[in-house]
């Protein structure tokens, strides 16, 4: 019997298989988990097997699909290299880029450079995925490229290779409002008539954040929050202080900055990738345009 197969289908396999759930899968493929499913479904049906268990631990492949998916992953190899073998052709590199980040990165840091990149390469389409936060694993079928921050060299961290862009610099931000009636703090010392706005749960392991914890009282700390965008919602309000990222308030004319953050405290940022990840034209060139348009414009000599 002859069965006709859809090559997204099988993509879909190949994806649920690798990270064992439907949700994982439909991360990596930036799609719907209703959609991966109803996929799955689709292929069992026309090869009248079923190819995956469900457990609760999520998707086994069966024995059946132990014989598919092999055959599957050549066939994604086989797509690749004609990919490549388009771009060698064209002379240019085009196709899909996946750039994990986190939420304050993406907003603050990335649109502007990716515009500037699209224009430069229009065949290449870049897809940003925002993580809560800086501190989550990253499954490595989910993103070609991550682009993140270490408060120490990450290597060896989740098995990621890649270059260190720089230091982000960070200062203590209030808004125009809350200093309306109260003076312009120039050091930490001066921060005791202060209120402060701090991180909490993995923000507030941040070595900035900790470095500033140390120079105020317990009874000046009137905010906590985890995520730096909401720290710096809570300071747009007029809350108090807070220890922020330069690249997100310097262009925020409601914001005054007092003071900076000692170098050793800032954090480094880097753009990487696994290490058994494919890397191919589209990819190095937009690596090495990113690390370039940020040196440029954003970080710090």
């Amino acid at each position: 019997m002859q069965h006709e197969i859809d090559w997204d289908d099988l993509r879909m396999l190949i994806s649920v298989a690798r990270a064992g759930s439907l949700a994982g899968a439909a991360g990596a493929l930036g799609s719907h988990r209703s959609t991966v499913l109803r996929r799955i479904e689709r292929l069992e049906a026309r090869l009248g097997l079923r190819l995956f268990d469900r457990t609760p631990q999520g998707l086994v492949l069966t024995a059946a699909g132990e014989r598919v998916s092999p055959n599957a992953e050549l066939m994604s190899d086989a797509v690749d290299e004609i990919l490549r073998s388009v771009e060698a052709d064209h002379g240019r590199p085009a196709g899909h880029i996946r750039l994990a980040t986190t939420f304050n990165l993406a907003f603050g840091l990335l649109p502007c450079p990716i515009d500037r990149f699209r224009l430069a390469y229009p065949e290449i389409m870049v897809d940003v995925i925002g993580t809560l936060d800086g501190y989550s694993t990253i499954h490595p079928d989910q993103f070609d490229l991550a682009l993140r921050t270490f408060d120490r060299d990450p290597a060896g961290h989740e098995q990621m290779v890649g270059r260190r862009l720089g230091k982000l610099q960070l200062a203590v931000y209030g808004s125009k409002s809350y200093f309306a009636d109260r003076p312009i703090p120039k050091s930490p010392k001066r921060l005791r008539q202060h209120k402060l706005l701090l991180g909490c749960s993995g923000l507030a392991d941040l070595a900035a954040l900790r470095w500033l914890e140390q120079h105020v009282k317990d009874n000046t700390v009137v905010y906590r929050a985890s995520s730096m965008l909401l720290l710096l919602a809570a300071v747009r309000e007029g809350l108090g202080l807070a220890c922020l990222p330069c690249y997100l308030c310097e262009r925020d004319t409601t914001l005054v900055r007092t003071f900076e953050v000692p170098a050793e405290h800032c954090a480094e940022l880097w753009v990487l990738r696994h290490a058994h990840s494919r890397d191919n034209a589209r990819i190095r060139v937009f690596a090495d345009f990113l690390a370039t348009e940020l040196r440029k414009n954003i970080l710090p000599e």
